[in-house]
């Protein structure tokens, strides 16, 4: 076990609860068109939330007790998987309906297709492969893709509505987060590269949340479908409050 220490411990709460808030505006922006799935939006927020939460007090305890609570660990991934699934297929839905075209039309339904299966699938692996990892590596890569899905679209969404430096902003979040994978392989015996992926998460979560913010402020998404578009033409008038940044 490392030794994070306790000012690392202590830091690791900050990007966790960034993260938090930006998740919370993600789902407020996507209840806007989505109202009927508000409850649904909120637990992906709570379970992504909870996941993080959880790795921060994991880390905080240790480094207070010396007492490792695995299962504290463990739930980072068993909570943010599914949180994300449900996040990013109803950010799937919210998208097309911006772009005028029909939501899907169930959502919710769609993202208990595919967290049933990865549940069940890590389940059974912690079951017949007590001693091994493969568990963990199945709700890691699920959290990995449906997050990089919705950033991708949310990427594509903020640059059709000309909002180049949100888009930026986003692609910047995203960029750092994949970076992470390669600072931890490197960081677990050093507490200096541990300093450097903590704030480098700080920085990818504040990113991420600072452009959910100015998607939120955006006339686009604050007026309904369909309202905002030229007569005649087929494309969003650009937001006045930012431009074409």
């Amino acid at each position: 076990m490392a030794d994070f220490g306790l000012g690392l411990a202590l830091f690791d709460f900050l990007p966790v609860l960034v993260a938090a808030l930006g998740f919370y505006l993600l789902a407020d922006l996507l209840a806007r068109v989505l109202p009927a799935a508000r409850p649904l939006l909120l637990l992906g927020f709570a379970l992504v939330a909870a996941g993080g939460l959880c790795k921060a007090t994991w880390k905080l305890i240790w480094v207070l007790t010396r007492v490792d609570i695995g299962w504290l660990d463990s739930l980072l991934f068993i909570c943010m998987a599914p949180g994300m699934v449900l996040l990013a297929m109803h950010t799937v839905a919210a998208g097309s309906r911006w772009r005028g075209g029909a939501a899907m039309a169930n959502p919710g339904r769609a993202s208990v297709l595919i967290i049933v299966p990865v549940l069940a699938a890590a389940a059974a692996l912690a079951v017949s492969q007590s001693e091994g990892r493969a568990w963990f590596f199945v709700l890691l890569y699920s959290s990995a893709l449906a997050n990089l899905a919705m950033t991708v679209l949310l990427i594509r969404l903020s640059w059709g509505w000309k909002q180049r430096l949100t888009a930026t902003l986003f692609v910047l979040s995203a960029l750092l987060t994949l970076s992470l994978s390669w600072l931890a392989r490197y960081a677990a015996d050093s507490l200096p590269l541990q300093w450097v992926a903590e704030n480098v998460n700080l920085v990818a979560t504040g990113s991420f949340a600072v452009a959910v913010w100015r998607l939120r402020m955006c006339r686009n998404a604050v007026e309904p479908p369909g309202i905002g578009v030229q007569a005649g033409s087929s494309e969003p008038i650009p937001d006045a409050a930012h431009g074409t940044a």
